[in-house]
This record gives C-alpha cells, sequence and structure tokens, in this order.
C-alpha cells in the first residue's frame, strides 16, 4: 500500500503515520488501542539492527514486514520501503526458547504443556487469514498454528489486557505461542500492510544469537541468496 494509504489509515485511528527507521525512533499513543499504554515501545537497538538489514539486503522482497522483539515484547511494523509504521507491544508464549516443538501444529491446546508454549526465533512468510473460529489473524507459519492476532480475553485470569497495558515487559509472557496485540493495531496497522498479499515476519531471538538465526552480519556486504518463500 502507498505511503498516503497508511498516512490516511494510522490518522484517521489516532496513530502516527510512517517515518524512517532511526536511532531512537519512537510511535506515539492509539486511542484506537485500548489496553495499550499511554506510550508505544522505542525501536530496540536489536529491532533497528535487523530492519536495517532487511532493508539493505531486500530481504522482505518489497513487501511489508514486522519485526517482533520478545525481549522487549513489542512489534514493530514497517512499510515495503522499510520505513517504521508503528510499534505496540505484544503479548508472546509463556515459555522462553527459540524453537517450537516439532508436533506443535498438530496438538490440541490441552496437550501443550507450560514448556512448549514458545514463540519461536525466524523468517516467515506470513499472510492473512481466519482460525477455526473464523476471526481474522496474521498467519505467521499456517503449519506450527503460529499467528498473530487481537488479544484474547476469554480467559479472565489471563489478565491479557492488563499484561499489554503494563510498563513492564517482564508479564506479557502467557500465551500458548502466538502473538497477541491491541486490536486497533491490528486493525490499523498489520491488517492495511498485509491486506494486498503476503509479507515477512521477523521474529528476534531471546536464546540464540541474532547471527545464528538471521544472516545479519556487522560489517559484511549484504547476504545475497534468495530467501525462502516460508520456515524460518
Amino acid at each position: 500500500m502507498s505511503p498516503v494509504t497508511v498516512m490516511l489509515v494510522l490518522a484517521a485511528l489516532g496513530l502516527v503515520p510512517a517515518s524512517p527507521a532511526g536511532a531512537g525512533d519512537t510511535v506515539g499513543p492509539s486511542s484506537a488501542s485500548p489496553g495499550v499504554g499511554e506510550s508505544w515501545p522505542v525501536l530496540t537497538p536489536d529491532a533497528r539492527r535487523l530492519a536495517a538489514w532487511v532493508t539493505g539486503a531486500g530481504d522482505n522482497g518489497a513487501a511489508p514486514f514486522l519485526i517482533i522483539d520478545k525481549r522487549a515484547a513489542a512489534v514493530f511494523a514497517f512499510d515495503r520501503e522499510g520505513g517504521l509504521v508503528a510499534g505496540a507491544p505484544a503479548l508472546l508464549g509463556l515459555a522462553r526458547g527459540d524453537v517450537s516443538p516439532p508436533d506443535i501444529g498438530s496438538r490440541p491446546l490441552s496437550r501443550i504443556g507450560p514448556a512448549d508454549r514458545i514463540t519461536p526465533a525466524g523468517r516467515f512468510v506470513a499472510s492473512q487469514g481466519v482460525n477455526l473460529q473464523g476471526k481474522s489473524v496474521l498467519w505467521i507459519d499456517y503449519d506450527e498454528a503460529l499467528s498473530l492476532h487481537p488479544v484474547v480475553t476469554a480467559t479472565p485470569a489471563d489478565r491479557r489486557r492488563e499484561r499489554l497495558a503494563s510498563a513492564t515487559a517482564s508479564d506479557n509472557r502467557i500465551s500458548y505461542g502466538c502473538v497477541n496485540v491491541a486490536p486497533g493495531f491490528y486493525a490499523g496497522v498489520v491488517g492495511p500492510l498485509f491486506a494486498t498479499g503476503v509479507g515477512v515476519v521477523y521474529i528476534l531471538p531471546e536464546v540464540r544469537s541474532i547471527e545464528e538465526v538471521f544472516a545479519v552480519r556487522a560489517s559484511a556486504p549484504a547476504d545475497q541468496r534468495q530467501p525462502p518463500m516460508a520456515g524460518r
């Protein structure tokens, strides 16, 4: 979608329009995002470094992309040119780790124990779809049943809205592995960015190094290999 369209959508929802991703970038609060605190997250150094590599190497293939920083419990959205559109807090898998169990996508929730509730790290080709309940989600990895979607509030004891609104990332680990965001962020940012086709989702590691997961190098020519169409 064009920068003008992004700006109109964000302005209508009270969000901050797109800007280049630079040091200390922040995104303002959204009145359309209930459960979000007074300000949205700062673009973290790791996310900034990965974004620079993505755009420099053309790894996103001229598609919009998201960077999910598990350590910061935040998601950052970028347009096709690598401009920072918006950022928001996120809820993530309960367990820390970077690799999901191999059969996680075929298990019912009742058979996913606390230690297996991992949001995996990696590069994923994502697209919008619906889940088994017919609700809109961004499928990050369909086979692994991994998606990004509006925050789930069916279990009040989880206090998911409150966790999103808290000032710390330490209480944002609660899901079975999926990424939960505020409804306004999903409808106003993720939906429009991925409305016309696929995009890429990059999930930063929290146990492994960035170099182990991506082709990022501190000072080396951009990786010119054709990126995979799916997987991590």
